[in-house]
């Protein structure tokens, strides 16, 4: 029974770090991703791209795909580059493997003219 209780709260433990993990890891990527971001003049508010980001675990970028126009070539191909001129979120190489399949392999980012989220 208290060999049990030990697991459950190493499991716990472990989630609770993965999940601080990948909030910190998000947060840079947004940050990263959002300084490179030009915003078209045609950007309106309540436009929405979404993108799918498939980065390899040394942090390379291998696609951007566009799942969601926002009804504005402009400011999808603006999303889309924003990531691409990134390129390679270096910081991604000294993240826990077991990590960046679960969350970072394939991201799906929403861009926003008045923000940018993950």
């Amino acid at each position: 029974k208290k060999a049990k209780n030990s697991q459950a709260k190493k499991q716990l433990e472990q989630e609770s770090h993965d999940k601080k993990m990948t909030s910190s890891y998000s947060a840079y990527i947004t940050e990263r991703i959002e300084a490179n971001w030009n915003r078209p003049p045609s950007a309106r508010r309540g436009m929405e791209a979404k993108l799918l980001i498939r980065l390899v675990p040394t942090g390379q970028v291998v696609s951007v795909a566009l799942l969601k126009t926002s009804g504005n070539i402009a400011f999808d191909r603006s999303a889309e580059q924003a990531v691409y001129k990134v390129g390679n979120f270096d910081k991604l190489q000294k993240m826990d493997l077991r990590i960046f399949e679960k969350s970072f392999r394939q991201l799906e980012l929403v861009f926003r003219p008045d923000d940018l989220r993950l």
